[in-house]
């Protein structure tokens, strides 16, 4: 497999999307339904055309995976949400609210691993990258590695990813919409833990040379 390496440059949120409530717990790394965003909207930096693009995505498997050590740890933040889709140029569009959510301090990053086959598509895409979600969780692209296996899975969790049938118009995160059409595939993570208290737990993400 090849192996796009990316490290973080600060603190990384996901909530997990089956989640009812603003206190559920983020993912380990981001989905590939995050990642294959992240990936267009590089390419729309480029002049890629992102129909294009997305039809190209939905047909590749990019496995994401963790590297190096995190630790988890909980904080109230003052969070700006979006109180009106419909209504962008009104007074009150973003609404100020204090939400409680779990973040991942990395010594580390996100690694992404896809065949060889792929990388023709994907190699003009993987260094515009700099962000996986919309909560910040700023990263930077760091190296490109062949021949790497990917680590070997202890836990799985369910995650998202596109569709087969997936349009730009439908999976873009600029429309505002939270309910998007995506398929339900598990995410496997080769972790350890080496530490907790209270209020943090500190993971080693297994197979990260």
């Amino acid at each position: 497999m090849i192996r796009a390496r990316y490290r973080a440059t600060t603190c990384f949120s996901f909530r997990r999307e089956q989640a009812t409530t603003k206190m559920a717990q983020t993912y380990f790394c981001p989905t590939p339904y995050a990642v294959k965003v992240a990936l267009i909207i590089s390419g729309i930096r480029n002049d890629f055309d992102p129909n294009v693009l997305t039809k190209e995505l939905s047909k590749i498997a990019i496995i994401p995976h963790p590297w190096g050590e995190g630790v988890v740890n909980t904080h109230l933040v003052k969070h700006w949400e979006i109180n009106d889709h419909t209504k962008p140029s009104v007074s009150g569009y973003l609404m100020s609210t204090v939400i409680y959510r779990e973040f991942i301090y990395f010594d580390g990053g996100t690694d992404l691993f896809f065949d060889d086959e792929s990388f023709t598509i994907l190699k003009p895409l993987l260094t515009g990258v700099n962000t996986f979600g919309k909560q910040g969780s700023f990263f930077v692209f760091e190296s490109l590695d062949k021949d790497i296996a990917i680590p070997k899975s202890n836990i799985q969790f369910i995650g998202s990813d596109f569709k087969e049938n997936a349009t730009w118009e439908k999976v873009s995160n600029f429309k505002g919409i939270s309910r998007k059409p995506r398929k339900k595939v598990k995410i496997g993570m080769a972790l350890s833990m080496k530490g907790a208290s209270r209020d943090h737990i500190h993971y080693k993400f297994r197979g990260d040379q």
